[in-house]
């Protein structure tokens, strides 16, 4: 493998792996954010269905994050690339809907 190719894929996946830490911090949030709503509130997040969509959420990055991983190895500079920005717009849709999930508290 020569140096061109491992420095692109190294930052390529380094930028997926902090996309993911940022998604997963935002999931984890969702997850977790019932334990700060009032006991009469109806809001989804407060619901144990919110926590349960917010674990989905973060077992979900994780797997994005993983697959990405894995997909870019020995592959040539365009494949890495392509992989890793639909992993980045996954990491994106996924940090959008914990957003959304933990607005509703």
């Amino acid at each position: 493998m020569n140096e061109r190719l491992r420095a692109i894929r190294l930052s390529t996946v380094a930028f997926v792996w902090v996309c993911g830490l940022a998604a997963g911090l935002c999931a984890a949030l969702a997850a977790t954010a019932k334990y700060g709503c009032m006991s009469g509130d109806q809001a989804l997040a407060c619901k144990t269905s919110g926590s349960v969509l917010g674990i989905v959420l973060l077992v979900t990055v994780i797997a994005i994050v993983t697959v990405v991983t894995l997909a870019t190895m020995n592959r040539p500079a365009r494949p890495v690339l392509v992989i890793s920005g639909l992993g980045i717009l996954a990491l994106a849709v996924c940090a959008f809907a914990a957003a959304s999930l933990l607005a509703t508290a």
